[in-house]
């Protein structure tokens, strides 16, 4: 591994790692307003998911960012690819470049009889892209005060769908694929994550080997 390659993997591990922890202050703020009915410690658990979902958009860009840059450096708008916050921006901008840049939630692994190791993809219950980016929109209607004279933002339909929002997205990351797509590498990161706080673990990393993942 290229001393690229190595940076770009470790900082994915500390964007996942912060993602976590982001996370988990999500469930203590919202476990507090589930006590308190109070509207700041429900806001602090929308706030923490966000940014959460915020860490896993720049983390999903570690792996490729010497083709992000130049892709976005080609902007006519807005060149500087360290200014990106929005992470379905980041999303459009990375699937032009991978489309396979979504962790892909698996099962498992399980031996096959001819040696090989096998990977199931997770079928439900964690945070497809699409959700990711429905979520990532509909949270970001509460990170500011509400205007007084506009439509009632329904801000108690959140407060129930906010511990199942945090679940998936623990789930998705919880053992998930990311593959890396460049002219010089070919290769699939498969991260365990651990939703209590340790380390993100690589549990394998596969180039031209002997490996399979079922995308269906």
């Amino acid at each position: 591994m290229s001393h690229t390659q190595e940076s770009g993997q470790n900082l994915y591990r500390e964007l996942l790692h912060e993602a976590t922890f982001r996370l988990i202050a999500a469930r203590r703020f919202h476990d507090a307003f589930s006590k308190s009915n109070s509207a700041p410690d429900l806001e602090a658990a929308i706030l923490q998911v966000r940014k959460a979902l915020e860490l896993i958009a720049y983390s999903a860009i570690a792996p490729d960012k010497k083709q992000y840059k130049a892709f976005r450096a080609g902007a006519k708008k807005q060149p500087d690819f360290t200014r990106d916050y929005n992470a379905g921006k980041i999303f459009s901008a990375l699937s032009r470049i991978n489309k396979d840049f979504y962790p892909l939630a698996l099962v498992p692994v399980e031996r096959q009889p001819d040696g090989s190791w096998h990977f199931d993809r997770m079928q439900d219950g964690y945070l497809t892209k699409k959700n990711f980016e429905n979520v990532y929109d509909r949270l970001g209607k509460y990170l500011h005060a509400h205007n007084p004279w506009s439509p009632n933002k329904q801000i108690q339909n959140l407060a129930n769908d906010l511990q199942g929002i945090i679940q998936k997205a623990e789930t998705l990351l919880s053992l998930h694929a990311r593959f890396i797509r460049t002219p010089d590498l070919q290769e699939v990161w498969i991260f365990k994550v651990d939703s209590n706080g340790g380390p993100p673990e690589l549990v394998r990393a596969v180039s031209g080997a002997s490996f399979a993942i079922n995308k269906s």
